[in-house]
Order: C-alpha cells, then sequence, then structure tokens
C-alpha cells in the first residue's frame, strides 16, 4: 500500500480548475519534489491533500483510506505540513510551538502527557533545536524558523511529512541544512516526504523522485536524469537550459542559456 494515491484528479478553486487529471502513487522512504513553473499547480496539490480545495473529479488515498470520508483531525493524524508563508508573529518560544503538533493526537485543552513531552523532546533533537528550545521565535534565523516548522510537523507522528518551498528565502547554507534535514528524516525514519521548490539543481541533488508539472498536468515523473533533460525543461518554462553531467555526482546539472 503507497501512502498517498492521486487517480485522475481534478481539483482547483471557484470555477477554475488548476490540476487536471493527476495521477501519483508515493513510496514510503521517498523525497518527491514538486517542480513546475508558477502557477502550474505545485502548491495546490499539497493543498489538496489537506482538504483545502475542492476535488472536483478523481480520488485521493491516504495509507489506503478516502481523503473524501476523512475529518480534519483524521488527515492531521496522517499528514503533517510546514507551510510557505507562516511567519513567526507571536512571542512563543521555540518548545512551545513545536509542541502545537500534538493538538492532532490530544486536542487544545487536554494536558500534555509523557508521550507528548517525548515526541516533542526528540523531535528538537532530531532538527537540532534544543539548545534553542527557550529562544522566541520573534529572535531566530530564517533557517531555525523552517527547522522549527519542521520539528512542529515531525511531533505529528505521521508517515507522510509535506513541505512547501522550505528553502525560499534562505542563503544557500541554509537550504542545503534544511534538504539534507529533510532528506535524512525521510530514510532513516522511512518518510514519505513531498516537497516543492524552485531551484532545479537542487531538486536534482536531493531528490528520489520529481513530479514536473505544466500548466495543471504531469509533463514526466521519474529521477532527475529521467526528468530534467533539455528539451523538456526548454518546453516547461519557456526558457533555452543546457543540461550538463554533474563533475562528481550522478546528476543533472542545469544551466540557463544567457
Amino acid at each position: 500500500m503507497h501512502p498517498i494515491e492521486l487517480e485522475n484528479v481534478t481539483c482547483g478553486y471557484t470555477r477554475q480548475d488548476v490540476l487536471k487529471q493527476i495521477s501519483l502513487n508515493i513510496k514510503p522512504g521517498t523525497v518527491l519534489v514538486l517542480l513546475g513553473p508558477n502557477g502550474s499547480g505545485k502548491t495546490t496539490l499539497l493543498r489538496a491533500l489537506f482538504q483545502l480545495v475542492e476535488i472536483r473529479e478523481g480520488s485521493v488515498l491516504i495509507e489506503g483510506e478516502s481523503l473524501s470520508q476523512m475529518s480534519r483531525k483524521q488527515v492531521a493524524q496522517k499528514l503533517a505540513l510546514a507551510p510557505q508563508l507562516e511567519s513567526p508573529q507571536w512571542p512563543m518560544t521555540v518548545e512551545e510551538t513545536v509542541q502545537l503538533g500534538r493538538s492532532a493526537h490530544r486536542g487544545w485543552v487536554q494536558p500534555f502527557g509523557v508521550e507528548d513531552t517525548s515526541q516533542v523532546q526528540a523531535a528538537l533533537q532530531q532538527t537540532g533545536l534544543t539548545e534553542l528550545r527557550q529562544r522566541k521565535i520573534t529572535e531566530i534565523s530564517g533557517g531555525e524558523w523552517r527547522r522549527t516548522l519542521i520539528a512542529r510537523a515531525l511531533v505529528q507522528q505521521t508517515n507522510v511529512l509535506c513541505l512547501d518551498e522550505p528553502t525560499t528565502g534562505l542563503d544557500l547554507k541554509y537550504q542545503v541544512e534544511i534538504l539534507s534535514l529533510i532528506r535524512n528524516l525521510a530514510h532513516e525514519r522511512n518518510l514519505t516526504v513531498i516537497l516543492t521548490i524552485h531551484d532545479l539543481n537542487l531538486a536534482s541533488s536531493f531528490a528520489d523522485q520529481i513530479v514536473l508539472l505544466d500548466k495543471g498536468e504531469i509533463a514526466a515523473i521519474g529521477t532527475g536524469v529521467e526528468v530534467l533533460t533539455e528539451a523538456r525543461l526548454t518546453e516547461v518554462y519557456q526558457t533555452p537550459v543546457k543540461v550538463l553531467p554533474h563533475p562528481e555526482y550522478q546528476t543533472p546539472l542545469i544551466v540557463p542559456v544567457l
């Protein structure tokens, strides 16, 4: 059984279909990257998994259960999301922010138990935040805030972790740090990770599988070598590129033609 299965899914907002006839099966322990130009449907696909957009046609199965028959709380017990647009606005500590992820299992008013505390401490350690746990989230760096969101998602104890543009606004050091953390968690804990990013070379380096979206449809799916070809990228992004072999790794290296 795949953690996530989409079959002929069409979805969107109000009267506009953003994704059309999407079929996709995602294996456990896989880092799957959604690529595509702005407006291609990457974030919409993530939002569909969390019942945040209307699915007009097709079906979505989460660990064998129909998404249409699940409550929001049931979804939160199977899928965790680190969103793109959330910013640290309240003077909570890092630890208090991570604790919010336990609400999927204990509700908002139930006191914290031994298991809750154990999961929070484990997530802080896995994301390298133990020493920062008492810092206010309004006083930490962008990379530390991204790690906090990942830790909050981890304490939900789901088998699927979704991240919407987790590297946006970060310099190269933090981009590599965040993506390395995500890949290690996926492979060590057999998590299914779905993330959206714009950087083609980062996707090439870190993804186990890539889904390239174009105008709401799947243009290609497979490994970086299979998906990231000159002809396909030039067509999808409407920009000429050269794809070169990486000098050290067996991954494509994408260079725009200027």
